[in-house]
């Protein structure tokens, strides 16, 4: 719901994180949250705590930006 997604919200603001971008999907998924945190440990601890409310499940992906792409792409020799 609406309100279950502004404290999940409120969660990760507390944790140094933000919310970029919300997307209602079609298909497998539902909602697709597109997110930063300070680090990968808040990421897993905010995910956590979001699944363990119950019924919601998550698949997290680290996205990496273009230069980091191009940085470990262009490492491969």
């Amino acid at each position: 719901s609406p309100e279950r997604f502004e404290e999940a919200r409120a969660q990760l603001e507390a944790m140094g994180g933000r919310i970029l971008h919300l997307f209602m999907t079609m298909g497998p998924y539902d909602l697709v949250v597109v997110y930063e945190t300070p680090d990968d440990a808040i990421a897993a601890r905010w995910t956590l705590q979001v699944a363990s409310r119950g019924n919601v499940r998550t698949l997290t992906m680290k996205a990496y930006p273009e230069a980091a792409y191009r940085e470990i792409v262009g490492s491969l020799g």
